[in-house]
């Protein structure tokens, strides 16, 4: 058991979840300062269709990066 306000070590993060998560919070709050918003959801239609392409272009990133990774450790 854990002292009281200590946290017990977890299983490792994969890089690549710690990469997506990276991009997306820098995804997220180049869109609201480019649009002056806090939050996507406060954006135009046409704003939001932007940050949802964004956002899928980043999870569609990662996913290639992971393939490439499990295709190496395959051969």
């Amino acid at each position: 058991m854990a002292e009281r306000g200590k946290l017990e070590p977890s299983d490792p993060v994969h890089p690549l979840v710690e990469k997506r998560s990276r991009l997306t919070s820098e995804w997220f709050y180049d869109f609201c300062a480019k649009y002056g918003v806090d939050d996507p959801d406060e954006a135009t239609p046409e704003q939001t269709d932007e940050y949802d392409a964004g956002m899928d272009a980043i999870y569609a990133r990662i996913r290639e990066e992971y393939i490439a990774e499990m295709s190496q450790q395959n051969d």
